[in-house]
Order: C-alpha cells, then structure tokens, then sequence
C-alpha cells in the first residue's frame, strides 16, 4: 500500500491524506521532509538563531502539528487552481511557522531582515547590558518612525501579530481575510517597513553627512 502511495502525484497523495488513507501521511511526511527541514533552516539562518538538532524536530513537530490539526485545515485550504504547487504551499507553512516559533520564543521582537549591511532592525528585548540597550534603542526608534507612515489598517495588523500575538487563525477571523493573506500581508508589511527604514537611515546618513561638512 505504502509503494502505491509513494507513486501518487502530489493532488492524489494530498487527496488520500484528506481521505485519511492508511499511510497517506506518513507517505506525505516522507515526500516533504527534505523541504520543510530545508525552510526551516532557512528561518534559523536568516536570523542568525542558534539550534540544536533537537530544537529542529520540535520545530518540525510543530510543521507538523500546523499541517495535521483542526482535520488538516492548512492542507485543505490549498487550491491547485492558483497557480502554486503543493510543495511551495508546503514550504510557506513550514516557513511561517518557524517565523510564528520564533515570534513566540522573542515576543518583543519585531525583526525586519534588510538583506543589507544595516542587518536586522528589531523592536527589542530587554537587557541588561548598557551599550546593548543603546543600540536597541535606536533600532526601536527607528521602527517606530517607520511605524507611522503605515496605514491605520497596517498599524492594526502589527499590533495584532507582533503585540497581541495572535495566531494567523485569530487574525483571519477579526480580520475576516484568509490565513493564507494573514501571512502575505505580513509579508507585504515588512517589506514596507524595510523600504521606509532604509528611507530614514539615508536621511539620517545625509543630516550627519551636512553636519560634518
């Protein structure tokens, strides 16, 4: 059974996993593995997070658990008709449920990867280290200046997802959008913040440029 399942299409394998086929899931796991372990390192990497192979499997254990819970509520949101294949929407959930686990593991931080020599720019945690907290501090005031050229609804979605933490489910539902645009709209909105950061730190630069000349 398990070799009939292996020789599936992707459509036909996610069907026999929503059917709750003997060894659909375990044939799925088997197929996804290299590409949500693949995602999440990612995540770890992008974000300069050290982990331990046994923070990957619990991490893999919540990809898990986000693809199987509510009667695989994720995989039945999938539609083929979009245009994306199963495996890219495989890897978002894996994607973004390492950014939810990290979100969890550093409430406070709001990260926003530049891709750039500025780096990351994070509303901080706290510490007790002096020059540690200087530099936090500006890169708070930075978000917080790029904060208020957001809309009201994209301040609202912050605070929803950043302050509150709510879960995607959650935010869909006040929101009465989908999960899948829960996730875009994140995307969307860092994007926005890294653009109005790069804006202030080249005003800044250029204010500091004219007061030393």
């Amino acid at each position: 059974m398990s070799q009939d399942l292996s020789e599936l299409t992707d459509h036909d394998l996610l069907a026999a996993v929503l059917e709750r086929r003997a060894g659909a899931w375990e044939a799925f796991y088997r197929r996804f593995h290299r590409l949500m372990v693949s995602c999440v390192r990612k995540v770890y990497t992008r974000y300069n997070v050290s982990h331990t192979p046994e923070d990957l499997e619990d991490l893999l254990a919540n990809v898990c658990y986000n693809l199987v819970k509510s009667d695989y509520r994720k995989l039945r949101l999938y539609d083929s008709e979009k245009g994306y294949k199963l495996s890219s929407w495989v890897g978002l959930i894996s994607t973004n449920t390492a950014h939810d686990q990290l979100r969890k593991r550093e409430p406070e931080h709001l990260s926003i990867h530049e891709g750039n020599d500025h780096g990351v720019v994070q509303i901080p945690a706290h510490s007790k280290d002096p020059l540690t907290m200087i530099e936090r501090e500006e890169q708070q005031q930075l978000v917080e200046s790029a904060m208020h050229h957001l809309s009201y609804g994209d301040r609202h979605f912050v605070n929803l997802y950043y302050k509150l933490r709510l879960e995607p489910d959650e935010i869909a539902q006040k929101l009465n959008i989908s999960v899948n645009t829960v996730y875009s709209r994140k995307n969307k909105i860092r994007n926005k913040l890294i653009k109005l950061v790069r804006k202030i730190l080249r005003r800044n630069e250029l204010k500091q440029g004219m007061t030393k000349s």
